[in-house]
């Protein structure tokens, strides 16, 4: 059961992080220039405060190599 109510809750913040994401674009597209944009986890009411600091990833040269053969890896 416990497993189940783990799945449900997983789907749940997938979906929520779709459609953020899809908020956030209509919002920006709508917004005025002279205001900072809107990310995704503003929409987004699954994520607490720490989770979205928790959930931000560095992007630095070694992380762009390592994605780089991944998806080498993947799609060749």
């Amino acid at each position: 059961m416990r497993q189940l109510v783990w799945m449900t809750e997983g789907r749940d913040r997938h979906i929520w992080s779709v459609v953020s994401a899809m908020m956030a674009l209509i919002a920006n597209c709508h917004r005025d220039n002279k205001r900072s944009p809107l990310e995704p986890d503003d929409f987004n009411p699954t994520l607490t405060k720490e989770e979205r600091r928790r959930n931000a990833i560095l992007i630095t040269d070694d992380n762009v190599e390592i994605m780089r053969e991944e998806f080498k890896k993947a799609f060749l």
